[in-house]
């Protein structure tokens, strides 16, 4: 009975899938998304803010930001050619650090919109005798609903996609 027992615990643990966030350490920290939409502070202008979790140990962080827009005939994102540099962000020593990136576009034709999302690239880097070395990358593409995202504009914004008119 025991055997039996245990050779059912062992088949419901194979069959029963792990939710995402046990699966990787930090996922929860690891996001993307709008904080600023074309506001009357900042016309045409995108913001993008972005978490990454450190892991304790001496690795540098970096993001790269990129919008991308709908673009209706495809029915599907593309790249804007709107993107940042490699950014350092910090230590991996913290439990996650946020950083941003605002991208400002021309105005669109009278009667036209623009629908954009973000892009966030993220990379680990460790010191090496060679120099550094990525160790881990990721990416994710905005979405919204996240508390505690800082610098928005109203505070508090989170969304997956900004329409500029």
């Amino acid at each position: 009975m025991r055997r039996l027992f245990s050779f059912a615990a062992l088949l419901l643990a194979l069959v029963v899938p792990m939710p995402a966030a046990a699966a990787k350490p930090g996922a929860k920290l690891l996001w993307a998304t709008v904080n600023l939409c074309d506001t009357a502070a900042a016309p045409d202008t995108v913001g993008i803010r972005a978490s990454m979790p450190g892991n304790g140990t001496r690795q540098r962080l970096y993001m790269r930001f990129e919008a991308q827009w709908f673009d209706a005939s495809r029915q599907r994102f593309v790249a804007s050619g709107a993107s940042s540099r490699w950014i350092h962000v910090g230590s991996a020593r913290f439990r996650s650090t946020q950083s941003g990136f605002s991208f400002q576009f021309a105005p669109p034709p009278p009667g036209t919109e623009f629908t954009m999302r973000g892009l966030v690239r993220f990379e680990w880097r460790a010191q090496r005798e060679a120099g550094q070395v990525v160790v881990r990358r990721a990416s994710r593409v905005t979405r919204g609903g996240i508390a505690g995202v800082e610098g928005g504009d109203p505070p508090g914004t989170s969304a997956a996609t900004c329409v500029i008119r």
